[in-house]
């Protein structure tokens, strides 16, 4: 069983499922979940394959999901990626829209950041939000992490512009796999439901008491938000909008 992928946008028709098995692909369609039936053949010496399914579960996430399984000659095996797998942790890629700054700046104000603050961005864009709060909260330090290294050197660029590289890190990672975030006072995120849902137990293990995060729009899972926040703000397109801002204090 595959889950169901949303239909592409126009202005990205390349956003659309693919399934790899043991490294040749399979062709699927977006939309609803299906049931696909695939026919490999046992190899001598070869008990498992691997099988990767690349979705998008929300117009604005990809989540990239594997699985290893053991063959059995002349035996069907069933296989749903409706469900994780541990061992195979999934990747998980929201696509990069930045978080307009008036926005950034209600996240700050909303979290108080203020000059003993270290302020995580994870999922950082172009590092507006760190930058944001250093450079006009007086953050301490800012710390941004992204998968796209395109976006680092893009961090970097605008940390320069801003004066303050001296205060600011970016690391090229992927965030999930991330163990440790207990250095941070702060943590600021506009990620998507399921990042979120994934990211929630590492925040609420080891983020110390007292630690904020605040989320432009997103839930982190069932984690109930302390404060709920509407604002208008001006986007990057020039026009008024509406946002969510959900907040948590770490207890």
């Amino acid at each position: 069983m595959l889950p169901g992928s949303e239909e592409p946008p126009n202005y990205a028709p390349e956003r659309i499922p693919k399934l790899t098995v043991d490294g040749k692909n399979e062709a699927v369609k977006w939309g609803p979940a299906q049931d696909i039936t695939v026919k490999v053949p046992v190899v001598a010496g070869k008990e498992t394959i691997k099988i990767v399914y690349s979705y998008w579960p929300y117009m604005y996430s990809n989540t990239i999901r594997t699985k290893e399984i053991k063959l059995e000659a002349g035996k069907t095996i069933k296989v749903d990626f409706n469900i994780a797998d541990a061992k195979h942790p999934d990747l998980i890629k929201p696509i990069y829209y930045p978080t307009p700054a008036p926005v950034g700046q209600e996240m700050c104000k909303m979290a108080k950041v203020g000059k003993d603050d270290i302020v995580y961005d994870i999922g950082c864009g172009d590092g507006r939000l760190v930058i944001i709060a250093v450079k006009e909260f007086g953050a301490k330090k800012g710390v941004g992490i992204d998968i796209d290294p395109s976006l680092i050197k893009l961090c970097n660029e605008n940390a320069k512009k801003g004066g303050v590289s001296d205060k600011v890190q970016f690391r090229n990672e992927d965030a999930l796999k991330i163990k440790d975030l207990s250095d941070a006072t702060v943590v600021l995120l506009y990620v998507g439901e399921d990042f979120g849902k994934a990211l929630e137990p590492v925040l609420r293990k080891t983020l110390k008491s007292g630690a904020r995060i605040v989320s432009h729009c997103f839930p982190l899972g069932d984690w109930e938000p302390d404060t709920r926040k509407g604002i208008t703000a001006r986007a990057d397109e020039g026009y008024d909008e509406q946002y969510e801002l959900l907040m948590w204090k770490v207890k």
